[in-house]
């Protein structure tokens, strides 16, 4: 729950920053909008990479895995 916290602030801050470029052109720049769009990609980015998923453990190889194991403990 807390990754799609995460993305969804990472996606509301890539939207603030671009508001803030778009309006920086017409010279109207608004600092607070540029900061909280930082914050927001900033908190968003480490909260997506803190609570994610662990990888699945792989099933490459599995086979040579086992042949592997056997050889190292025969069954007597």
């Amino acid at each position: 729950m807390k990754r799609r916290v995460g993305v969804f602030l990472i996606i509301v801050g890539l939207i603030m920053l671009v508001v803030f470029f778009t309006i920086d052109q017409s010279e109207k720049a608004l600092p607070g909008l540029f900061f909280s769009g930082l914050g927001c990609l900033l908190l968003g980015g480490f909260m997506a990479w803190h609570y994610r998923t662990p990888p699945q453990p792989s099933e490459r190889f599995r086979s040579v895995k086992k042949v592997m194991q056997e050889r190292q403990n025969p069954k007597k």
